[in-house]
């Protein structure tokens, strides 16, 4: 069976690394763009079946990342995490609806903690 392919969308290299680090540690193969129009073109030279979004990163945030990757067919259902340090503007019900994201992470965060969302959005999916 194929490896899932996550792709990441963080400006913050040193975050990038370690997320990507424990996912592949983890079994997963993953893909890291330092901003989100990195992360755009990526994601249409490829399909992922998850996506992991910082909310700011310079050139494309992450809203204007998830709305136009919800606008791309391929792109549409797939489980889309949104990280962030502004965990008390954001409100995550309003961004369930909005941009259709499974899950808003609050930095910081542990690694096992995503690893193990990452895991747990995956077997939700399988069911």
């Amino acid at each position: 069976m194929d490896k899932t392919a996550i792709l990441i969308a963080e400006d913050n290299r040193v975050m990038a690394d370690v997320v990507r680090f424990n996912l592949q540690r983890a079994g997963f193969e993953v893909t890291v763009a330092l901003d989100g129009a990195a992360a755009l073109e990526q994601a249409r030279s490829r399909q992922f079946d998850l996506v992991i979004t910082d909310y700011q990163m310079p050139r494309m945030g992450g809203p204007e990342l998830i709305a136009a990757l919800r606008g791309m067919e391929e792109y549409a259902d797939i489980p889309i995490f949104l990280c962030s340090a502004k965990g008390y503007e954001l409100n995550e019900a309003e961004l369930r609806e909005q941009w259709g994201i499974q899950r808003l992470l609050l930095k910081p965060f542990s690694p096992t903690e995503i690893v193990a969302c990452v895991e747990q959005q995956l077997r939700a999916e399988q069911t």
